[in-house]
């Protein structure tokens, strides 16, 4: 390749840039191959196998434009077998989820989204050679039936070459317009259920489904690229083909890097210095970084910037920011300049420029003519004679004649242009380039992926696959077999109302009624929400409650017991912030809470006393014993503005007793207190993530964050603190030591929870 860089300035440097690179993990190499030792059995639900084939077919009804043909075809019927199918297709892919879930195996999941995008793609095609074969069959019948005229004759033949000529347009469409479903299932119902049970980089991103690659004949096409992308140059000698364009880019970020990729790829993937791809692994080094669509608005975009500073100006930003827009900008400027030398000597640039340029036009002149000879026009002075003969002679798609006037005037714009307008045309070559660059890499991957899968419908093969544990199945709910499976494990949860003699008391004083007191403002909107967390009630008392939360054998889909009990606290301590409020309004006594979760792998007892079934777990016991609260504490920490709701200590007088039970004194006042064990289940039946946030005190705190899964389809964002158990002096309560103890609070301060969403990210908001 020549060398563009001997006369060039001083290359820039990438360091201090927000650059991050595009890794996707995809790999199927830790599960079974079927029984032909070679490919992964799968087994797809044959409902949801016949709703593809029902809606393909609708959908290229509509994108052939051949509706008039199929008299019962509406496009209401169309968008409704659509949303059919869609559901059916979230129902499978949940059931693939918790599978990997179970299994502990993120591969299962990636196998069932590969192997139903192959079975998508599959039935656009299929349905297109019968949509084909129904219109053949149309014109033997005009041919042979007298009733039909000569004109409907031809009109029929005409419509069956217009289905054949496009075939790659229809097909793609059509393909484009069904894995809209997947990608909207993927991104606005399945991400959260995602994020629940595997970690960030063990989830596909939304655009590994949203790639026009996928759908594409060719896709080098020029026609392909001008909608989807920016047309690129196909012969060797052009300067613009898809392996120049990679080689220069290469070359040119060699030129900036400095290291600063062998260093983050290291950093990325924890390998040793000499295992990263060196100069003869350029691909492998940059094209994470190229991937990104992201970084070329980070390296160049310098424009983006220039707006932002205005904005700024305007707002009255501080010094310290309007100086760093300006670097920032300076940064930018510097590396766009670089990469526009070096295109521009290359010959590159004028080509990107008439690519843009042309979008506008090129449907006027394409077909007859190809987009390549558009271009030529637009940027070769000695093609253009030529290529107006060529116009001359040709009728446009339309049948009148091709103008000439507004070529000449893109010519005319293009020669005139700017450097500036040029380098934006630059910055959105290197973003589309990019992006064709990333869709590429994703097809393969998936094409891949979808070569070694399976998709086995007959019987025989079913069953032998089966048999030898070698088939993975992906099933609607009412297709998996149904019963009533025994309980392996519970969870109890025990609110309990602090004061309410007190409470009771001043009301009656009053003349005021405190049962309906409590029902109003506690029984009553509990007993509202415990179906969205599959709880239900044990007993309740006077001034507190017990639920129980069952996980029944077989059933991974419901093995969230901790994690449901978690957010079903959280919400109980809201509900009664809320109605506390109102209280506090009307001069009523605002209710004050202790609740505790505890979790028992073995299933309760029951005794029975006439009817009445009556719960035995030692669970209950220890939830009645974390939500207590020491009275002495609760006095001495009355008026203080404490950063948690929760803390817990061990008696330090009896420092020879190794229970934990009978040594804890808790200061627990609308605190949450998880037993260790129900930490460690949870632990279990979510991905948690340990970060650093603030209280509403100020006060950094270290906390566990996840997302729980409720009964309705919605997920809620779950914080858990662990903090030391201290010895405490229960006559002076003067705290000593930390003791090796640790305890765990669920945090309901909306605080923290604010400044997770803003810490952590769009992974962990709701």
């Amino acid at each position: 390749m020549l060398n563009f860089f001997s006369s060039s300035p001083e290359p820039p440097e990438l360091r201090g840039l927000q650059l991050k690179p595009y890794l996707i993990n995809f790999s199927l190499d830790r599960l079974v191959f079927g029984v032909d030792n070679i490919h992964y059995d799968v087994h797809i639900s044959p409902h949801v196998r016949d709703a593809i084939g029902k809606t393909a077919s609708l959908v290229l009804i509509k994108h052939s434009r051949t509706e008039y043909y199929y008299p019962d075809y509406k496009r209401e019927t169309c968008e409704n077998e659509k949303e059919v199918l869609k559901s059916l297709c979230l129902d499978v892919l949940q059931d693939g989820i918790t599978q990997a879930k179970t299994e502990d195996e993120p591969q299962i999941d990636y196998l069932e989204q590969a192997a139903l995008a192959k079975l998508f793609l599959d039935e656009v095609k299929n349905q297109y050679k019968i949509l084909v074969a129904h219109f053949e069959h149309l014109v033997r019948t005009y041919e042979l039936s007298p009733k039909h005229a000569d004109a409907e004759r031809f009109r029929i033949k005409e419509k069956m070459s217009e289905i054949k000529l496009g075939q790659s347009r229809i097909i793609r469409l059509a393909g484009e317009e069904l894995f809209s479903l997947l990608v909207d299932i993927h991104s606005r119902v399945l991400r959260n259920m995602r994020e629940t049970h595997f970690h960030p980089e063990q989830i596909l991103p939304d655009i590994f489904f949203n790639n026009p690659v996928l759908h594409a004949n060719n896709p080098a096409d020029d026609f392909f690229l001008m909608e989807e992308y920016v047309l690129l140059g196909k012969r060797l000698q052009d300067p613009d083909n898809y392996n120049n364009v990679k080689s220069i880019i290469y070359d040119l970020l060699a030129e900036t890097d400095n290291g600063q990729f062998h260093i983050e790829a290291r950093q990325k993937s924890n390998k040793p210095e000499q295992e990263i791809p060196a100069a003869n692994g350029k691909a492998s080094l940059y094209d994470p970084w190229i991937m990104e669509t992201g970084n070329i608005t980070q390296m160049f975009d310098f424009f983006e910037l220039r707006e932002k500073l205005a904005a700024a100006k305007s707002a009255g930003a501080s010094d310290i920011t309007i100086r760093q827009l300006r670097e920032q900008i300076k940064t930018r400027e510097h590396l766009l300049n670089f990469f526009y030398n070096t295109f521009k000597k290359s010959g590159l640039l004028k080509q990107i420029v008439a690519a843009f340029e042309m979008k506008s036009i090129y449907n006027i002149y394409c077909p007859p003519m190809a987009p390549k000879q558009i271009r030529e026009f637009l940027v070769n002075f000695w093609s253009r004679r030529s290529i107006i003969r060529q116009i001359k002679r040709r009728k446009s798609s339309q049948g009148g004649d091709l103008p000439l006037a507004p070529l000449k005037q893109s010519a005319r714009w293009i020669r005139g242009a700017s450097s500036r307008e040029k380098k934006r045309h630059l910055v959105n070559f290197l973003r589309e380039f990019s992006r064709y660059h990333r869709d590429l890499y994703n097809a393969n991957i998936l094409e891949n992926a979808m070569e070694a899968i399976n998709l086995v419908t007959e019987e025989k093969t079913l069953q032998l696959s089966s048999g030898n544990r070698s088939l993975y199945e992906f099933l609607l709910p009412a297709e998996r077999i149904k019963e009533e499976k025994p309980v392996r494990n519970h969870v109890i949860l025990k609110a309990d109302i602090r004061g309410s003699i007190s409470i009771n008391h001043t009301m009656r004083s009053r003349g005021l009624n405190p049962a309906s007191h409590f029902s109003l403002n506690f029984f009553d909107p509990i007993s509202d929400i415990l179906a969205n967390y599959d709880a239900s009630k044990v007993f309740i008392e006077g001034d507190a409650i017990i639920l129980s939360i069952f996980e029944n054998e077989d059933t991974p889909e419901g093995w969230y017991s901790v994690a449901r009990a978690c957010g079903l606290a959280i919400r109980i301590i809201q509900i009664v912030q809320r109605y506390n409020k109102k209280n506090l309004e009307n001069n009523l006594p605002a209710l004050e809470l202790g609740i505790g979760i505890c979790y028992s792998d073995t299933p309760p007892s029951y005794l029975f006393d006439g009817d009445s079934k009556i719960m035995i777990s030692p669970a209950i016991n220890l939830a009645d014993r974390l939500s207590s609260c020491n009275k002495k504490l609760r006095n001495s920490f009355k008026g203080q503005q404490l950063p948690y709701n929760l803390y817990v200590f061990r008696n330090a007088q009896e420092e020879g007793d190794d229970s934990a039970d009978d040594l804890s004194l808790r200061y627990n006042v609308n605190g949450i207190e998880l037993s260790e064990e129900g930490f460690a289940k949870l632990s279990r039946e979510i991905k948690l993530k340990l970060v650093t946030c603030k209280t509403g005190h100020g006060i950094e705190a270290e906390v566990f964050i996840g997302k729980v899964p409720m009964l309705n389809g919605q997920y809620q964002l779950l914080a858990v603190r662990e903090a030391p158990v201290y010895n405490i002096n229960p006559g002076t309560l003067t705290i000593n030591n930390e003791t090796s103890r640790k305890y765990y609070e669920v945090c309901t301060s909306q605080d923290i929870y604010d400044s997770i969403k803003s810490l952590a990210g769009p992974v962990f908001r709701e």
